[in-house]
């Protein structure tokens, strides 16, 4: 009787011990914004501590690996606020990021200009991302979520309108494909 009184105890004491090893909220790094062009991918994080990173891949997986190799830490892109689409194929990219990488459905979509690699070094995401809202509240842009605008590229138009931004916030909407 004593012997399946301890099993229970000795299973919760194993399950327990491997979470909190392999789930180490310190052993992460926390993708703020993405910016994703055809040769590269540009990562903001929210910790300070981490810098932005630009990873030269032909794929968002291979950019993330490669960020994660030299980071010394995985990546967990399930906060993630914003994706920036430099030139890239729209459709394909936000599926990889809905479904692959599961950002949140709330993550906002939107195109730069002609300085995408730089636009996270010169701006913050958090401010990118406000002037995006602002836009939104102010009615210069509509629906931008990432199910938004994948639903739009998928759906009978192939096409959605998305902020475009650079390092001044803000510049207006453009059509994608």
């Amino acid at each position: 009787m004593k012997k399946l009184r301890i099993i229970p105890v000795m299973l919760a004491t194993m399950l327990l011990t491997g979470c909190v090893k392999d789930r180490s909220v310190s052993n992460k790094r926390y993708l703020r914004a993405a910016v994703i062009g055809n040769d590269s991918v540009t990562f903001s994080f929210f910790s300070n501590e981490d810098d932005v990173v630009t990873v030269a891949a032909d794929s968002p997986e291979k950019a993330r690996y490669e960020a994660e190799l030299s980071g010394g830490k995985e990546i967990f892109t399930g906060y993630t606020e914003l994706i920036v689409l430099d030139g890239c194929n729209g459709a394909d990219i936000l599926d990889l990021m809905l479904n692959k990488w599961r950002v949140s459905p709330s993550c906002i979509v939107a195109c730069c200009t002609e300085e995408s690699g730089e636009l996270l070094y010169e701006r913050s995401a958090e401010e990118l991302e406000g002037a995006v809202r602002i836009a939104q509240e102010r009615e210069l842009v509509g629906r931008c979520d990432i199910v938004s605008v994948l639903g739009e590229l998928l759906g009978e138009r192939k096409s959605a309108e998305v902020p475009e931004l650079s390092s001044s916030g803000f510049e207006g909407k453009r059509r994608i494909e």
